[in-house]
């Protein structure tokens, strides 16, 4: 993949808000997530972008590391105008958002992280009424989501069969809670900042998680062992949910302005995704942390898991309410096959996926 560069875009957004008193629209975004993390990082490139084409009348100050909202209160904080915008993680509201809850489940989806991110961004913006309502519901409309490299099964000692962990406590959420009961384990939501704690303790044996999380939360003190089998991704993190009341009062200029910029917030925060999970996994290594190869009956497990999922998702979208749950899902997987298409096609580079995400999605807003 051949990021566009962050330093070059960071650097335009420092010459252009050297004199805060140009700005003269003001946009605070709150995050639960890290500053170091892939969609903070598609953040920063995507302040700069909105800078650039503002002539520095747009000022997006951010706040990352949940110092504003955490990650079960930015959706209520959005609503509220703590912060004009923020970035919701579906997968916490499932009573408020079952359709987002459901797509988010959709995990076993075969994709990478600029065709999920790219994908869901078209689809809930072009293909899902549904989803647009039910985030307007709240207050909040969607602009722009991100997905994440790979999940893995992230454990203290080695994991050679799964069988290892029958009725051990593995932290899990979301399609990954169905999983870990699928292999005989025991399923619990820790809160991803106790998990090294929990681990310490002897508390939880492994975790299924984000490679980044290793980083983020000093995992790589504890797991020492990762089953190199990729477990699917999150889908569709709402990188950009904005109050819907500060985005109407919003002039014309302004608002073209921030749609012109959010295709560089989507596809940075893959891009950053992709080189990051390759950055800590060689960090990772070099600390000692083993990366195992499954064996043959591990890897057909979870191939025989993933083929009972779309019925699973199906069921669980049925059970929150959501009664067209199987069209709904015809469309996701649609939109996603045609991203897994364009990228491929682009070869996996991020400037030609960019403007293919303007063409398809984007230069289509009002």
């Amino acid at each position: 993949m051949k990021p566009i560069s962050l330093v070059a875009a960071i650097a335009s957004a420092l010459t252009l808000y050297s004199a805060a008193s140009v700005a003269q629209t003001k946009i605070t975004y709150g995050s639960w997530a890290p500053s170091s993390d892939p969609a903070s990082l598609g953040m920063k490139a995507f302040t700069a972008e909105v800078g650039k084409r503002s002539g520095g009348k747009i000022q997006v100050v951010n706040h990352f590391d949940s110092s504003v909202v955490k990650m079960r209160t930015v959706l209520n904080g959005i609503r509220d105008s703590l912060v004009d915008a923020g970035y919701i993680a579906g997968a916490i509201y499932q009573a408020e958002l079952p359709i987002d809850s459901m797509i988010t489940s959709y995990a076993s989806i075969q994709a990478n992280p600029l065709s999920i991110s790219a994908g869901v961004t078209d689809f809930v913006l072009n293909e899902c009424p549904e989803c647009r309502a039910e985030v307007a519901k709240r207050g909040v409309t969607p602009l722009a989501y991100a997905g994440t490299p790979p999940f893995y099964l992230m454990c203290k000692a080695p994991v050679t069969d799964f069988s290892q962990v029958k009725g051990k406590s593995i932290r899990a959420a979301s399609a990954y809670l169905r999983f870990v009961r699928y292999i005989g384990a025991t399923p619990v939501n820790t809160p991803t900042v106790e998990v090294m704690e929990a681990m310490r303790r002897g508390q939880v044996a492994c975790l299924v998680g984000s490679i980044f999380w290793l980083q983020a939360y000093s995992l790589w003190d504890v797991v020492k062992y990762v089953v190199d089998l990729p477990m699917g991704q999150y889908n569709n993190g709402l990188v950009f949910g904005v109050n819907t009341a500060f985005w109407k009062k919003l002039n014309a200029a302004d608002r073209a302005a921030i749609v012109g910029a959010l295709p560089t917030l989507v596809v940075q925060a893959a891009a950053a995704g992709n080189d990051k999970a390759q950055s800590i996994r060689k960090t990772a290594t070099e600390k000692g942390i083993v990366w195992a190869k499954p064996n043959e009956k591990m890897a057909a497990t979870m191939q025989k898991w993933f083929a009972g999922e779309r019925k699973n998702i199906e069921d669980f979208g049925k059970k929150k309410g959501i009664a067209n749950a199987g069209a709904i899902l015809d469309r996701f997987e649609a939109s996603v096959a045609k991203w897994n298409g364009i990228v491929s096609k682009a070869g996996g580079d991020a400037a030609a996926v960019q403007a293919a995400l303007t063409k398809e999605v984007y230069a289509k807003m009002k």
